[in-house]
């Protein structure tokens, strides 16, 4: 009888750990069969010249995406990082033009802050959902952004700002890499820190967080601040990497990226979520575009494709969900 019990204490444990990796084990899958279906039908799939090309196309929505898990996390949404790229990417190349460099950056820089406490103020203070007030602030920054471009497009920048979107490491592109350190900051806060704490804890349960002694709006608007400094970080890599920029750049970037955090097993309602696994999502959707281009499929497939990875994500979420309760 006593030789049971180590058994079925074991049995508990496996099922424990299998439920606990249910959304990294799912995301492995779907990336390893991605991998091999698209390389047995395309040979230049694997080309270190593609693979190279698409982790510098990966920077931009990485970044963004390490932000937007830590807001979802808290069990909010920002749609309007797509927007805060275009307009931070406008803001640094015109002031860049006039001012120098160091100057256009640091400018652009608080824009993402400052749209992300705009948004957490309403958010909290208002009690309105976060999707419909970055809704508005999407349509803002937007508008903003042509304005700032006056419809046109922004070029001729500094070669030595252009050398940074350029620049490699041992062949890998410093753009990506600067990604991957941005992850490395991301999961220390979230893992190693009070704040990260917090920010799981206001997410899974707001009013028991709020009784806990946790300032919860000012958690969430740190979150939101967060994810809009991301966003206009990634706007300056994009403009290093293109060397131009112009007011429609990254349009639905932001449904791109919440779906890469979906996939990644970021729960759509907050209080669960890896930073890390964020980057599998990532990959995920940049092999689904990048597969499309090397097929030469037409590119208004790519937004088919970007709708049906968003539900299936919400389908992967929901599957989870069930996992989880059982």
């Amino acid at each position: 009888m006593n030789a049971s019990v180590p058994v079925a204490g074991g049995a508990t444990r496996a099922r424990e750990l299998l439920r606990q990796s249910y959304g990294l084990i799912q995301a492995l899958a779907v990336l390893l069969v991605l991998v091999v279906v698209m390389s047995s039908l395309s040979p230049r799939f694997l080309s270190w010249i593609n693979i190279a090309n698409l982790m510098g196309q990966m920077a931009v929505p990485l970044i963004v995406a390490a932000g937007m898990t830590i807001v979802m996390i808290a069990g909010e949404f920002d749609i309007s990082v797509g927007s805060v790229v275009a307009l931070s990417a406008a803001v640094s190349a015109t002031v860049m033009l006039q001012y120098g460099i160091v100057a256009g950056v640091l400018l652009s820089l608080l824009i993402g802050p400052a749209s992300g406490w705009l948004n957490g103020i309403v958010t909290t203070k208002g009690r309105i959902p976060s999707f419909i007030v970055t809704l508005g602030t999407m349509m803002m920054a937007r508008s903003l952004a042509f304005v700032v471009t006056g419809g046109k497009v922004v070029s001729d920048l500094p070669d030595a700002f252009k050398a940074l979107g350029q620049a490699r490491v041992a062949g890998v592109p410093l753009l990506f890499l600067i990604a991957l350190l941005t992850y490395a900051v991301g999961g220390f806060m979230l893992t190693r820190t009070a704040f990260g704490k917090r920010v799981y804890a206001v997410g899974a349960n707001r009013m028991v967080a709020t009784l806990s002694g946790i300032r919860a709006d000012r958690v969430k608007i740190q979150c939101m601040m967060i994810v809009g400094f991301t966003a206009s970080f990634a706007g300056n890599l994009l403009l290093a990497r293109i060397g131009a920029i112009q007011a429609d750049t990254a349009r639905g970037l932001e449904f791109e990226v919440i779906a890469a955090v979906v996939i990644g097993g970021t729960s759509l309602y907050g209080g669960q979520g890896n930073i890390l696994r964020t980057i599998i999502g990532v990959i995920i959707i940049a092999l689904i575009r990048n597969f499309l281009n090397l097929s030469r499929i037409d590119i208004f497939w790519q937004d088919f494709a970007t709708g049906a990875i968003i539900i299936a994500a919400v389908l992967l979420d929901a599957l989870q969900k069930r996992v989880g309760r059982g």
